[in-house]
């Protein structure tokens, strides 16, 4: 009987995997890039082993794909969508392994693919992709190491950790977790008079150290700015700041989920440590501390609400081992608000992958997030409309002032210009004496709810003339403006 329930279960993970994925294959055609994903896109036509905010992952995948798909929007998010189906088959075998079921396996795949963390960030193209999923595969490595199946597993480990790593610098915080994770397991306490960790740690460092050697050629620009970004006092911060950061894991778990997962994270902790069990130990200490960690940082500064995402990969296994193993002995209204839960998670994810062409959510168009996704190649066609107006003969590139710009001008003009970013030394694509175009080149600059040109810019030009405010609508409403200027005579740069 268990055999049979055990291949119910394995279909319904196929079908599940199947299911995901080719609709995501489909999906990701469908909606523009979101500034911070045509960002990305920059990374990838300028491959270098650090940039000013992350590691260098995520250009590294959009380049391999988009060289092997197209470089349009499925070439680019196509990596994202092999990540998420792998990362719901890492999590189905944590489930099954570590509670020796197959429910909990199915159920710890679905629980991530329920999430609106688990379904957009199998579409949308951000760093938290890759570290998601390395950071799943570390986990299933130091339990089977930790549980004593093979002393290699500790470097498969290091290995994840390494390239964990080149995704997001967060990743280190798997050290730590691991540490405790040991210390509080008497088996565990075993590995830490033993070499195989310790080789690991350095493996995953060793993967890593062409980032470090970068910062330290670039005045350790990317570590500097995350330590300022993430961890330094901010004046404004306190209260307000920590009631921002669980709203946000509200918004990303789902208010019904959060709970729940939390209690998860919790039950985790207080059988582990009870029964003594390997498995609920290493999922409580690779998921509240995480969690706990960033609600104090929020303290001090303001924490994006994806930052905590690694916690929720270990506590939605804990929350679906648990459940299967205590599901009979629940009463109606513990099931009852479990699966008001799921069912909770189920439609904000639904809602939020239809939002973007059916405006379900009555969210005004200008604040409503999915507004991202859309209007870039409308702003592309019409960049190239005035390009058409310029003498081609004589040079065009293009300008902007943001760097997710440069990123939707690069794109959606299929790279036909080059494009920079006014005053921005710290960014690749950063205009400067290095990269000057020629003189005599023209320039269109554009911008995003501005109405007067930058201090300075005009001075390099023979003349700028303004084009139009280009205004992206939805549904009859105004999304953002994008003024448009045509420069010509470009004089160089001192």
């Amino acid at each position: 009987m268990r055999d049979y329930f055990g291949k119910r279960y394995r279909a319904a993970f196929f079908a599940l995997l199947m299911t995901t994925t080719v609709f995501r294959l489909f999906y990701i055609q469908w909606v523009d890039l979101a500034p911070d994903e045509a960002y990305y896109y920059t990374w990838s036509r300028t491959l270098q082993w650090g940039y000013y905010d992350h590691p260098p992952m995520v250009g590294f995948l959009i380049r391999m794909f988009t060289t092997i798909a197209g470089e349009g929007e499925f070439g680019v998010r196509l990596g994202w969508v092999l990540i998420g189906a792998l990362l719901t088959g890492v999590l189905y075998r944590m489930g099954a392994k570590m509670f020796g079921s197959e429910s909990a396996g199915f159920y710890s795949a679905l629980l991530m693919n329920l999430s609106l963390l688990g379904s957009t960030g199998s579409v949308i193209v951000t760093p938290d992709g890759p570290q998601g999923l390395f950071w799943a595969l570390a986990l299933f490595s130091v339990y089977k190491a930790a549980g004593g199946e093979a002393r290699h597993w500790w470097y498969w480990a290091g290995v994840s950790l390494g390239l964990g790593l080149l995704s997001k610098y967060t990743m280190i915080l798997l050290v730590p977790c691991v540490f405790l994770f040991l210390l509080s397991s008497e088996d565990g306490r075993k590995w830490l008079w033993r070499k195989e960790p310790y080789l690991a740690l350095l493996l995953g460092l060793f993967i890593f150290s062409p980032v470090i050697l970068w910062n330290a050629q670039h005045d350790w620009l990317s570590f500097r700015f995350q330590i300022s970004h993430g961890l330094e006092l901010k004046e404004a911060a306190g209260l307000i700041t920590f009631r921002e950061y669980w709203a946000g894991q509200a918004g990303v778990v789902t208010p019904l989920m959060l709970p729940v997962v939390i209690w998860a994270m919790a039950r985790s902790g207080i059988r582990g440590f009870r029964q003594k069990k390997m498995n609920l130990l290493l999922l409580f200490w690779t998921s509240a501390p995480i969690l706990l960690f960033f609600a104090v940082t929020s303290l001090r500064s303001k924490v994006e609400a994806n930052w905590p995402a690694l916690a929720y990969f270990s506590a939605v296994v804990a929350l679906a081992g648990i459940v299967c193993q205590e599901w009979t002995g629940w009463k109606k209204v513990q099931k009852g608000f479990a699966w008001a839960a799921a069912g909770s998670a189920l439609l904000v994810s639904f809602l939020a992958h239809i939002q973007p062409f059916y405006a379900t959510l009555p969210i005004p168009a200008k604040i409503d997030p999915t507004s991202q996704l859309y209007g870039w190649r409308i702003l592309g066609e019409r960049i190239k409309d005035v390009a058409r107006s310029l003498d081609a003969g004589k040079g065009i590139f293009l300008l902007t002032p943001q760097h997710q710009l440069v990123g939707e001008g690069m794109f959606y003009t299929q790279r036909k210009f080059a494009v920079y970013q006014w005053d921005a030394p710290q960014r690749i694509n950063h205009l400067s004496t290095i990269n000057a175009p020629p003189m005599g080149s023209q320039a269109i600059f554009f911008t995003e709810d501005g109405n007067e040109l930058p201090v300075g810019l005009p001075a390099l030009f023979d003349s700028c003339e303004k084009v139009e405010t280009l205004v992206i609508q939805r549904n009859s409403s105004p999304v953002r403006t994008h003024p448009i200027w045509k420069c010509t005579g470009f004089k160089g740069l001192k």
